[in-house]
């Protein structure tokens, strides 16, 4: 960002297709030093089911959408700006429409929708939050889904599997895993399949040699530990 002027920098904090959890917080303090520059974080997956710090990390912009970690049906997208974000937001003249944090702020004032809402999803969310907050608030569900990731890392060696990402960076929502050689991620998928389980296969280079758990929303350490075994038994 010294040699070449940029307005702001984009990452993904839980990447789905590789099990990554980026180090956000790290990112931010480098993107502090920089007065003009924003930090923009897809936390589609990550938000809810691990911390996203958005005060604390002095994240400019966060969002996530209602069918991940929320655990609801797709349809709402959910996102924080922060005092720049919004203020440099109004020195454009030309924001668009869908991402224009200026109009969404201004409904927002005026408890008003900026369009037509998805009202069944607005009901589903506020039903949820309130199951969240019942079963012991934000804190409580990010140690679930802590207690899943620990699960797969302890059972992974056991069984000739290695994390995709580096120790450290796994995500608390989704298990990208190596098969060992000779398996094939068709093939796991598929005996898991006719079992009523689903799970999916890696993307382009590593479709075939990787699979993926996710283990997020309402998912348990208990439907894990049904989960495992299973697919155990389709590699042997």
């Amino acid at each position: 960002m010294k040699r070449t002027p940029v307005d702001a920098v984009t990452c993904v904090h839980s990447e789905t297709s590789t099990g990554v959890l980026q180090d956000v917080a790290g990112y931010a303090e480098v993107v502090q030093e920089f007065d003009d520059v924003l930090l923009l974080v897809d936390c589609v997956t990550s938000m809810v089911g691990s911390p996203v710090e958005t005060d604390a990390w002095k994240l400019d912009f966060a969002f996530t959408g209602s069918q991940k970690a929320l655990a609801l049906p797709p349809g709402l997208a959910l996102g924080v700006a922060s005092e720049r974000m919004v203020e440099r937001a109004k020195t454009l003249e030309e924001r668009g429409a869908y991402f224009d944090v200026i109009s969404f702020l201004t409904a927002t004032t005026k408890f008003q929708p900026t369009n037509t809402p998805a009202i069944s999803l607005l009901y589903a969310l506020e039903v949820q939050l309130g199951r969240i907050e019942r079963e012991g608030g934000i804190e409580a569900r990010w140690k679930r889904h802590d207690a899943m990731r620990r699960r797969v890392e302890a059972w992974a060696p056991e069984h000739g599997i290695k994390f995709l990402p580096r120790e450290g960076r796994h995500s608390w929502t989704v298990s990208c895993l190596r098969l060992p050689e000779g398996k094939h991620s068709k093939d796991v998928v598929g005996a898991l399949k006719q079992q009523g389980w689903t799970i999916g296969a890696g993307y382009g280079a590593l479709k075939d040699s990787t699979i993926r758990i996710g283990h997020m929303g309402d998912h348990t350490v208990a439907a894990l530990d049904e989960l495992l075994p299973l697919i155990a038994r389709a590699l042997e």
